[in-house]
């Protein structure tokens, strides 16, 4: 009886359509059927893809943190082996070993995905260590040998290595219980990625270094966390895209990715030229200002620009992107890479508080690194008035075994968040170089800085 009464429902439906309608319609459902299929095996491809893709970062993420790992043991390993020595050579040997662990360690740190705008102490700490290490391996090398106090900072050294292996080593358990470093730089805790808050307790702490500067006077001053320095409008995140087309001549393609709301409000970009470099650019919401850059740069060796036309590039970035009367006060080269710090003037008295560094590729011409922050945290009208004094009346304060060399007039900060007009002596001493910072208006020395500098780079005034 349901038997029937089924075929009697079928027999009315081929009634009401014709033959030919329902073959059409059986047609258009089997094609809709074989789109489906194939939506979803595209679907599917895009996603294997896009994993395959993931896990191929997480792969060289995970390099990075073990090769950071084998440099933090070679370095404690070394340390630990100067220390039993009596041999020059031999720790003159395994000092110039350490600063190249800690190059290699620094290497290892930037290519994790660490947030922009932090800086880890790990980061500096392992700067330190290298120049420190590679200064006493040049002691040795000109027939001196470590002194007590030399001995005393490595021994220092040694234990926040030692620290800072068992903090690393406690980090790649956590790796090795399916961690993601990936995952975790997409998580943001304020403006920090939760990768960064947990790379960020790996750090050295507990050695008192010797007052030394590696990439010019006052590169790391900030004297106020107050921003001072920013003018304009606020602009939308497509505006601020076409002040970073205007930036970077060579851009290829632009893709927005985000905002950063710390010191600065930012909307952050990733730019890739037509050199293939991808760089992470951050730009002020207020007024649109390049506040940082940072990329890899060429590492093919190649320099298809001269040092002064690095210069240009540099000066011409730093105005473009609001900052006013910039001269080039240190420049640096190392290998196909020139870093420049750049600060404005006023009345003819450089402005170090307001502080900007320069990164240049010498192959593509391109600016693969810059940070105007401290310019825009402290650059405000000063209405600055020249000493009564000039240079050479202060000379006589300096001691009397310092060659000067160079001279100028400038505005240092000092501790207490002090701004003091001094002049500053570019002074050397027996191959080593000093700036003397004597206040302009009596003389009194204000700050002493030294020049560390290692076997690959070479410092220009």
């Amino acid at each position: 009886m349901k038997e029937k009464d089924v075929l009697t429902v079928d027999s009315k439906r081929e009634k009401r359509f014709p033959k030919s309608v329902v073959i059409g319609l059986s047609v258009a459902v089997g094609v809709l059927g074989l789109s489906t299929i194939g939506l979803g095996i595209a679907y599917g491809c895009m996603a294997r893809t896009t994993n395959d893709y993931a896990i191929q970062l997480e792969n060289v993420y995970q390099k990075n943190l073990y090769d950071l790992v084998e440099s933090v043991n070679n370095t404690e390993t070394k340390l630990s082996k100067i220390l039993a020595s009596n041999s020059s050579t031999y720790q003159k040997k395994l000092l110039a070993e350490i600063a190249q662990n800690s190059e290699l360690a620094e290497n290892s740190i930037a290519s994790l995905p660490i947030s922009q705008n932090s800086l880890a102490d790990s980061v500096k700490f392992i700067n330190q260590m290298g120049g420190y290490t590679q200064t006493l391996a040049d002691q040795i090398s000109q027939g001196k040998n470590l002194s007590s106090q030399d001995l005393s900072t490595l021994s220092k050294l040694q234990q926040s290595v030692n620290d800072m292996k068992a903090q690393i080593n406690k980090f790649v358990k956590k790796v090795q219980q399916n961690y993601s470093i990936l995952d975790q730089s997409f998580n943001l805790d304020g403006d920090f990625n939760n990768f960064t808050i947990e790379i960020s307790k790996i750090k050295g702490e507990g050695v008192d270094y010797p007052v030394m500067i590696y990439d010019g006077p006052f590169a790391d001053s900030t004297l106020d966390k107050t921003v001072k320095g920013l003018k304009g409008d606020t602009l939308t995140e497509q505006e601020c895209q076409k002040e970073v087309e205007k930036c970077f001549k060579n851009c290829a393609e632009i893709s927005y990715s985000g905002e950063i709301n710390s010191r600065f409000e930012t909307y952050t970009y990733h730019v890739t030229n037509s050199d293939s470099q991808v760089l992470f650019v951050q730009v002020s919401k207020v007024g649109g200002h390049v506040i940082t850059v940072s990329g890899q740069g060429s590492t093919s060796g190649e320099k298809n620009i001269t040092e002064e036309d690095a210069k240009n590039i540099a000066l011409d970035f730093a105005k473009q992107n609001g900052v006013e009367n910039p001269q080039i006060v240190w420049i640096e080269s190392v290998n196909n890479h020139i870093y420049l710090n750049i600060a404005p003037t006023e009345n003819d008295i450089i402005l170090y508080p307001d502080l900007v560094k320069v990164k240049v590729d010498m192959a593509s011409g391109t600016v693969i690194g810059y940070d105007a922050t401290n310019y825009f945290i402290n650059h405000i009208p000063r209405a600055l008035k020249k000493t009564g004094h000039n240079a050479n009346e202060f000379k006589s304060n300096l001691p009397k075994d310092m060659t000067v060399k160079n001279q100028r007039l400038v505005l240092a900060p000092l501790d207490y968040n002090r701004e003091v007009i001094c002049f500053e002596y570019e002074c050397e001493k027996e191959g080593a170089t000093y700036y003397f910072y004597l206040n302009a208006e009596n003389g009194e020395e204000e700050n002493v800085l030294k020049v560390i500098q290692t076997d690959d780079s070479s410092k220009l005034m």
